[in-house]
């Protein structure tokens, strides 16, 4: 009687043991949010291109520091292909927006949505989708 005893009591310390270190474990934090958000969302919102460029840098100044983008927009975006955020592995193009000749706006993009960017509606007038009533 006295081994069964000592087994069940055995049983129940491995098990209070293994329940103790599930409930004491932590979610792991993401490695790299950047690259997380840039998988799950196709975009990371930036604050600072680099020292000098940054929410209200002139445009000229954006040339001067990044230099000649590799592709204009119609509506004047600047995108700079080969790019990463310093201190993580997101790496994609640097979409530069202007509004009255300053940086309005900075985002690193996936390659799908660079392209996606880059190539014009083939009808924009065309309805997509209609409620149904």
């Amino acid at each position: 009687m006295n081994v069964h005893l000592l087994r069940r009591l055995s049983l129940a310390a491995v098990s209070l043991l293994g329940l103790v270190s599930i409930v004491s474990a932590k979610p792991a934090a993401p490695a790299d949010p950047a690259v997380a958000q840039l998988a799950r969302t196709g975009t990371v919102s930036l604050k600072a291109a680099g020292p000098y460029v940054e929410i209200g840098t002139y445009a000229i100044q954006v040339s001067t520091k990044l230099g000649k983008p590799n592709f204009s927009l119609s509506d004047g975006t600047w995108l700079y292909e080969g790019r990463a955020i310093e201190g993580s592995n997101a790496t994609g193009t640097l979409v530069v927006k202007f509004k009255d000749g300053r940086v309005s706006d900075l985002a690193l993009v996936t390659p799908a949505v660079a392209i996606a960017m880059r190539t014009p509606a083939k009808n924009p007038d065309r309805m997509v989708a209609k409620t149904s009533n």
